[in-house]
């Protein structure tokens, strides 16, 4: 028996040590246009809206760097204007100013995984795949719970108000759908029934248009029709006309709004980590070390190589590309 398991011990061994990673090798690398320059501060965490300082400050969505000193054990969900929404992970949620005056509190019996705020209206989704409606001034108006949801992505969409609704991005794979007036879920979107890391990624909404995703299907819905695709995403990106999915595997299609194919491109081998369109052009930071200018139809890029980003906390906002106390104005 002892032998059994020695011989079983070689096997796994041999068969790892013969199974070669591939990495990402462009084929050309241009100079980079312009430096990366020094920021005060270096980037500690972030989310799909703002990254952390180590300095008392963050960045937002367009890239500004906010000063803002945050409560000890708490990270930020997101941010309206002067407005911070921060949690810990004990359940406790506050709103503060940028002053550090809190302007709502309240102690969940889990953590708060995202948050939006509309004037005096709170949308939080919990940890425990529960959806809540407060308000600053009469409390919470609605707190229900859609069922258990295992093992999330990291990645979290934030609650979206739309007129007199709201759209709730859950951790089990639906958007759930609240009428403001009556309190009550009026509707829930299945967008993926995956077992576990289910929970939705990316939410747009523009006009009468909403674009959800999980790390498995994406999903177009208009008043006519509900369209879906499945693929291995790592990230979304949209513009007025048309979806960017990028694939676990170095894919990224261009679909239109009713998720046909307009053209794809592989880069072979190539980790996707952070991306953003502006302009005309996505620009993706590729894990290994290398940034992708593509234009929007997927037809002319350039690869830059940024040796120092690899392996360092980054974000991307609209226009600029933060790594560790570094920032890239990306136009």
């Amino acid at each position: 028996m002892k032998h059994f398991y020695l011989f079983i011990i070689t096997l796994v061994f041999l068969s790892a040590c013969g199974t070669k990673r591939e990495y990402y090798q462009p084929t050309q690398v241009d100079p980079l246009p312009n430096s990366a320059k020094n920021i005060n501060g270096k980037i500690t965490s972030f989310n799909n809206n703002i990254a952390q300082l180590n300095n008392n400050a963050f960045i937002n969505t367009t890239g500004n760097i906010i000063d803002f000193k945050l409560d000890k054990n708490y990270h930020i969900l997101n941010a309206y204007q002067d407005e911070i929404l921060i949690a810990d992970d004990n359940g406790n949620f506050k709103i503060l100013n940028l002053k550090g005056e809190e302007l709502y509190f309240y102690k969940f019996n889990e953590s708060v995984v995202s948050a939006s705020l509309d004037g005096d209206d709170i949308a939080l989704v919990l940890a425990s795949n529960s959806l809540v409606y407060a308000n600053k001034n009469l409390g919470i108006k609605m707190l229900q719970n859609l069922g258990t949801a295992y093992a999330q992505d990291s990645r979290y969409a934030n609650p979206y108000f739309l007129n007199t609704i709201i759209i709730y991005p859950m951790l089990n794979g639906k958007l759930a759908i609240v009428n403001k007036s009556s309190l009550k879920v009026s509707k829930e979107i299945m967008v993926s029934s995956e077992e576990f890391f289910n929970n939705i990624i990316y939410l747009h909404v523009k006009n009468d248009t909403m674009i959800a995703a999980t790390a498995k299907k994406i999903i177009v819905v208009t008043p006519n029709r509900t369209v879906y695709l499945n693929e291995d995403i790592k990230e979304v990106n949209a513009n007025d006309r048309e979806i960017f999915i990028l694939t676990k595997d170095g894919r990224i299609i261009k679909n239109d709004y009713n998720l046909r194919k307009i053209n794809e491109v592989k880069f072979q081998f190539a980790l996707f980590s952070k991306s953003t369109l502006h302009h005309d052009f996505l620009y993706i930071f590729e894990k290994t070390g290398y940034l992708i200018r593509l234009n929007t139809d997927l037809k002319n890029y350039s690869v830059y190589k940024l040796s120092d980003a690899v392996d360092q906390k980054s974000f991307m906002s609209r226009d600029k590309f933060f790594y560790n106390n570094k920032v890239l104005q990306l136009n």
